[in-house]
């Protein structure tokens, strides 16, 4: 690959539009940027090496300040700062130069300018306080200061004309693993698209004919003697069902409104261990469905001569017809509770019976079979639609990004390379 990479490089400006690949852009893209690393490794070598000369010389300049003979200053008062400028000066511009310098010429130019900037810094602090006690040997050093400086002025546009390359090379990396994505993403699409088109045409087929089926077990179910007379059955029991729920209701509500005026007249007594046995069997007869015969029995049997005696003392008034029925001879009251309760658990268990015998008719449970598949299938059509739905939206949102990636890297990798590129990806 590397052999015909180098053969399209190789061509001469102003030959026709040259062709290539797609998988030739990578290996174009690493020939190139070895090819201007080297170009720039080579370009800033001489500047390199008069950059560390040019170190080399203010360190030896630095390292001479404290050695070398001077005259006292003028002023005694200079003169005491002057001696603990010294140190501090040579300090803060030792430490800069002997930063290290890489060898790579990006990292080598962003360690120059860090000591530019230190040595820069030292003679505008420290420094500054020694020119009138040394001031050829801070004239030399600040020369050799601004001829640093001088060389990596020098090497600052081949500097960023590599980073542009360097930058430019990302970018089309970037841009070929995202082109190459997205075609991936796209030939997936065009073979998962038709094949869930085609399993989507195959259920809502056999939900068609899950549906006929279902229409037809349904008809001959109208016409079956035996569906027919447990059906009716079903309907007289849940009837009887009714009724018996609607006595017991009616016993039960009675005796509630009484049981809560005697709880209320308990507590005014301050009698709570009565309030709270009232409390329960009301508790009991208004709980979460029909209660137990027995229990409720024994719990209205237990309390009833307190509610009698209230009622005979005056403290409870009879109001309504319901409650003057009831309490008319309440002796029998435990037993009328306790018949409509029984009669309701009678019926209650004749439905049951009734209802699983009719769910167990073969044609029935048949017919559940076909309505469970035919759930099923709607279950499954619905989650196929959505997914084909997200994967057609996809495709309409990639489809049109190729094209349009394709001629941006077209112009990106003539741009870099000087000559016109045609990248051809069998559009």
């Amino acid at each position: 690959m590397f052999r015909r990479v180098k053969d399209l490089l190789g061509r001469k400006e102003g030959e026709e539009i040259q062709e290539i690949m797609p998988d030739d852009i990578p290996g174009i893209l690493s020939l190139n940027e070895k090819a201007w690393e080297d170009e720039y490794s080579q370009s800033t070598l001489d500047g390199r090496k008069r950059i560390l000369e040019i170190r080399d010389d203010l360190i030896d300049a630095v390292n001479s300040l404290s050695k070398t003979e001077r005259e006292a200053a003028f002023h005694p008062k200079l003169e005491k700062i002057a001696k603990n400028s010294l140190p501090q000066c040579e300090k803060a511009l030792l430490l800069a130069l002997n930063r290290q310098l890489p060898e790579d010429p990006d990292a080598f130019y962003q360690a120059c300018t860090e000591i530019l900037k230190g040595c820069v810094k030292g003679l505008a602090g420290p420094g500054r306080y020694l020119r009138n006690v040394l001031p050829e040997e801070m004239k030399e050093i600040g020369m050799l200061v601004d001829a640093f400086g001088k060389e990596i002025n020098i090497l600052t546009p081949r500097v960023a004309e590599w980073r542009r390359r360097k930058e430019g090379v990302r970018t089309l990396r970037e841009s070929h693993a995202h082109l190459m994505e997205m075609e991936s993403t796209s030939l997936e699409l065009s073979r998962d698209i038709p094949v869930l088109e085609a399993e989507i045409a195959d259920l809502t087929l056999t939900s068609r004919e899950r549906n006929e089926e279902k229409q037809v077990r349904e008809k001959a179910l109208e016409k079956d003697p035996v569906y027919s007379g447990l059906n009716h059955e079903a309907s007289q029991v849940e009837h009887a069902l009714r009724e018996a729920e609607r006595e017991v209701h009616s016993v039960i509500s009675t005796l509630v409104h009484i049981l809560r005026k005697a709880e209320k007249i308990a507590h005014h007594q301050s009698s709570e261990k009565l309030a709270k046995e009232l409390n329960q069997v009301t508790t009991l007869l208004t709980g979460n469905g029909i209660p137990p015969a027995e229990e409720a029995n024994k719990g209205i049997t237990m309390v009833l001569p307190v509610m009698v005696s209230m009622i005979q003392s005056g403290e409870i008034q009879l109001k309504n017809q319901e409650e003057r029925i009831l309490f008319a001879d309440h002796e029998k009251i435990p037993s009328i509770l306790t018949g409509v309760l029984k009669e309701w658990e009678r019926v209650h268990e004749k439905a049951d019976e009734t209802n699983r015998r009719l769910a167990s008719y073969p044609p029935i449970l048949d017919l559940a079979r076909v309505e469970s598949e035919l759930k099923s299938l709607e279950t499954g059509i619905k989650e196929k639609e959505k997914r084909l739905f997200e994967l057609k939206g996809k495709r309409e949102e990639i489809l049109p990004q190729i094209p349009a990636s394709y001629s941006r890297m077209e112009a990106e990798i003539s741009a870099m390379l000087g000559k016109k590129i045609r990248i051809s990806s069998g559009r």
